[in-house]
């Protein structure tokens, strides 16, 4: 494998973003140096990980995840589920926006309305199920009924695309969700310049008393590692991420310099393009070969050093067994090199050359591309590497279809059935350019949706992930985690050892500057 590159260019932003901050923090306030810019205002409808990050700064759900993905309280401090499509949820006492007006049930009931309102065009709606009713039986009580069974409708309502918006404002034009944000959260917006930075200020009307720490938020848009790096060595952000496992040795020994791993249920994958007739990969044999072939176990080694793990559809993270038996795992890899071929030889097709796409600003997925692409010379396949911005990237691979594999990560979610749902393309959307319909898969993930029992729902989950590998189309590869970086002279730190919904920054307030 060729070396690898550490440091890159520093962008225009990230330079005027460093030159505008102090170099030590002000008292009560933090300095947090993120990665990514949002990729849109409206909490409901933005779905990238650079947006959640930011909407669980200003905004709250009705509901939490814990470190064990388990479900606690949020804006609603008790739930309880009297039938299969029964909710009833209790508000908190005082939680209120930042305009200083309490929350209602109003609020509650109308913002899950615009989530499923077609016009809205969220994401979300899916995960929600089918809602039939919602009603407020009080002040602080609603109750919800499914039209039929949802299994993951509490653990979507855990996620920030669920947050509760201000409707009052909304309905009468002073508050516009797709231009500005106004949330419970710890944090409101100040101001915010686009692609250099935010600067938020503590919500005065928070419900949680003595609560964020912190009088100031201050984000400088950093997307370049190396600028990261600089900056949180010399003190001039208090806390940021990596996804890169090398971080430790790109930050040196600088014991004012603290790393909080964090197990996430993500994961890096392939996404395998089924629709290109131009592609090797039309033919399904061709995409099982590739998949028999991949050496997920390398990935974890060489990329990783042993520091994660293999990765299935159903997130290792859930502790379910449901595709760990499939010969794509279990099967000794000189077999299933041997396999691979054999299906090459089906296929008539036993060298075939296809192209691997992935994104020039991720410096882990090229690592990864390079242990696919030997990986995958064992059985035959000559894999050419192209990284390409990451416009260019999602152009090809998300819009036009026009790539052979790409590079990525997904999502995990605090549930099995919420993952496991991305691989029909008509709920997804955003891989119908390369993905594959099938009816009876399709099907099989709405069954599970319905399923409350345990056992039974492992079951079809077991019939769920032979159905997807068979199709090859959509590949889990090694489990993804997070590294918080922070320095610990100016900020004391509360994060989660694992997070499911990309909230890893869900104890916000409760980080306290120096």
């Amino acid at each position: 494998m060729t070396p690898r590159k550490l440091f890159g260019t520093v962008s225009a932003a990230a330079i005027i973003g460093l030159a505008a901050l102090p170099l030590q923090a002000q008292e009560g306030t933090l300095t947090w140096g993120k990665p990514a810019e949002i990729t849109g205002f409206d909490v409901h409808v933005a779905g990238t990980v650079a947006s959640w990050e930011m909407f669980q700064m200003v905004y709250e759900t009705l509901l939490t995840a814990d470190d064990d993905l388990g479900l606690q309280a949020g804006l609603a401090e008790s739930w309880e589920q009297t039938s299969d499509t029964t909710y009833t949820l209790t508000l908190r006492e005082g939680a209120a926006f930042s305009n200083g007006r309490a929350m209602t049930t109003d609020d509650v009931i109308g913002s899950l309305e615009r989530i499923k309102n077609p016009e809205t065009a969220s994401y979300w709606s899916h995960q929600l199920g089918d809602i039939a009713s919602m009603e407020a039986v009080d002040d602080r009580t609603v109750r919800v009924e499914l039209a039929t069974p949802q299994a993951t409708f509490l653990p979507a309502l855990a996620h920030i695309t669920a947050a509760i918006l201000p409707m009052q404002e909304l309905r009468d034009g002073s508050f516009d969700p797709t231009q500005e944000m106004l949330g419970t959260g710890p944090f409101m917006v100040e101001t915010h310049n686009q692609d250099e930075s935010w600067t938020l200020q503590a919500n005065p009307h928070y419900w949680r008393e003595g609560h964020p720490l912190a009088a100031t938020l201050e984000v400088p848009i950093i997307p370049d590692e190396s600028a990261r790096i600089a900056a949180i060595r010399d003190g001039r952000i208090d806390f940021t991420t990596f996804e890169n496992p090398d971080v430790q040795q790109m930050l040196g020994t600088n014991t004012q310099v603290a790393i909080q791993p964090q197990q996430t249920t993500n994961y890096y994958r392939l996404d395998v393009n089924a629709l290109s007739e131009e592609s090797a990969f039309f033919d399904k044999r061709v995409r099982q070969a590739m998949n028999l072939a991949l050496d997920r176990d390398a990935i974890n080694d060489f990329v990783f050093g042993g520091s994660s793990a293999v990765d299935y559809p159903v997130p290792a993270a859930f502790g379910k067994d449901a595709c760990r038996d499939l010969d794509t795992y279990a099967m000794p890899r000189e077999e299933r090199l041997e396999k691979a071929r054999d299906l090459l030889e089906q296929a008539d097709n036993t060298s075939p050359e296809v192209a691997l796409t992935v994104s020039s600003a991720n410096p882990v997925l090229g690592r990864i591309s390079q242990v696919v692409q030997q990986s995958l010379s064992e059985a035959g396949f000559e894999v050419e590497i192209n990284q390409v911005p990451t416009a260019e990237y999602l152009q090809k691979v998300f819009t036009d279809g026009d790539f052979d594999f790409s590079a990525s990560w997904l999502a995990g979610y605090t549930d099995p059935g919420m993952v496991i749902k991305w691989w029909d393309p008509e709920f997804a959307v955003w891989n119908l350019a390369f993905q594959e319909n099938v009816p009876e898969l399709s099907q099989a993930l709405r069954d599970v949706s319905s399923i409350s029992d345990e056992a039974a729902r492992d079951e079809k989950l077991t019939e769920i992930c032979a159905m997807m590998d068979d199709g090859a189309n959509l590949l889990a590869l090694v489990g993804k985690s997070d590294y918080v970086v922070y320095r610990n002279d100016q900020v004391d730190v509360v994060v989660s050892d694992r997070s499911g919904s990309a909230n890893t920054y869900q104890y916000i307030a409760e980080f306290d500057p120096r």
